[in-house]
């Protein structure tokens, strides 16, 4: 599992998938969304579409000839955009790292999440499971040692796939690839490429890295490292953190408060950790509660002093809970967050103040978690889990 710590996340069929979602009656049949009059371009062809040569960007009027049966849609950018957010939640849960590419994928470093997930193949199955729970939509992972490889990877076994290419498997893994799918290899690219007999990835790798540039300029530099799966971008976020947050969507509806209870702390846990982990404290405690009928309920406070402990963070959510009786109905999902948040500094003490013993403790405790596991040290509450 070394090195293996870029995960590229990307939707399948991302707009028609949710059209066939909010209408059952179109799974299984060939949706296109985009334009309905002819002079539309395509923005999403379901996979059963493109089955009939139907793809993105083209023009409707070509895909009507390709698909005249298609089931022809308008784009409805308001629920894309509401699904994406609910996605995005998601991946947020396991990494601040986030770095969205468009409405329907990004890019994840999860390296240093093993403690909480578990080893990097888990989290990406993890991450799948949570999005099929959660939306009823499929995500494809790939998973590999940068960005460039993960994002090849992610692509390689659509719909609902998941792709590890580790580095000892880099060299099998580009070498019959066509040579278009390198970054940067258009169809002007690849005529000159072709000139010298290159057509597969395996075809770059006789020429040196000067003999590219000298021909091709700083195209063929990177043509030369991208070829050998050597990528060297970070994973960057669009902006700082603005909150952390965990969930849980339970296997079945839950009534019993202790239970649930149980569950809040376990979350706010973990919360604290990502918190003190990255040196970060919160001036909002939030909680978001669905029930079985899948209604929705978030609420908020915020306490005078930021927060960052475990125990503040479950004590808060909890009253949050207990204040709004919204224990009063079976639970399908429960959250728990902080946000506005700011850098942890020192705390200026003077006789009027004391230590926080809670954030001591935590401080202790992570530092156990990130030693033996996350899930091998715990507080006596979470024990009515066991």
């Amino acid at each position: 599992m070394k090195n293996l710590q870029i995960l590229h996340a990307d939707m399948d069929a991302f707009f028609s998938s949710v059209e066939q979602r909010e209408n059952p009656e179109l799974k299984g049949k060939p949706v296109i969304v985009g334009g309905v009059s002819r002079r539309g371009v395509v923005a999403t062809a379901s996979y059963e579409a493109r089955k009939f040569g139907v793809h993105s960007a083209m023009p409707v009027a070509q895909a009507r000839k390709l698909c005249p049966q298609g089931i022809y849609l308008p784009s409805r950018h308001q629920l894309y955009q509401q699904v994406s957010r609910e996605i995005f939640s998601i991946l947020d849960k396991y990494t601040p790292l986030v770095e969205k590419l468009s409405i329907d994928e990004a890019f994840l470093d999860i390296k240093g999440c093993e403690r909480l997930y578990g080893n990097p193949v888990k989290i990406a199955k993890l991450i799948k499971a949570d999005v099929k729970q959660q939306t009823e939509l499929t995500i494809s992972i790939g998973l590999s040692i940068n960005k460039f490889l993960a994002k090849l990877a992610s692509d390689y076994d659509k719909p609902d796939g998941l792709t590890i290419v580790n580095a000892n498997s880099v060299k099998s893994f580009l070498a019959d690839l066509d040579i278009k799918k390198i970054w940067g290899v258009g169809d002007a690219f690849a005529a000159q490429l072709a000139q010298l007999n290159i057509f597969k990835v395996r075809d770059v790798w006789p020429y040196s890295q000067e003999e590219l540039r000298n021909r091709f300029g700083k195209a063929g530099s990177k043509l030369f490292l991208l070829c050998r799966g050597i990528d060297q971008r970070q994973v960057s976020p669009g902006s700082e953190i603005k909150s952390v947050s965990h969930e849980e969507t339970f296997a079945e509806n839950l009534l019993d408060k202790d239970k649930l209870l149980a569950y809040l702390f376990k979350m706010s846990e973990k919360v604290s950790f990502r918190l003190h982990s990255n040196s970060l404290k919160g001036k909002t405690v939030f909680i978001k509660i669905r029930y079985a009928d899948f209604s929705t309920l978030n609420r908020q406070i915020s306490p005078a002093d930021p927060v960052a402990s475990a125990e503040k963070i479950y004590y808060l959510a909890k009253e949050l809970l207990e204040s709004n009786e919204l224990f009063s109905h079976p639970v399908r999902l429960l959250g728990v967050g902080v946000a506005n948040l700011t850098a942890q500094k020192q705390q200026q003490l003077n006789l009027f103040t004391k230590p926080d013993q809670n954030n001591k403790l935590d401080e202790t405790i992570d530092e156990l978690k990130r030693k033996y596991g996350f899930e091998k040290i715990s507080r006596a509450r979470k024990l009515y889990l066991d």
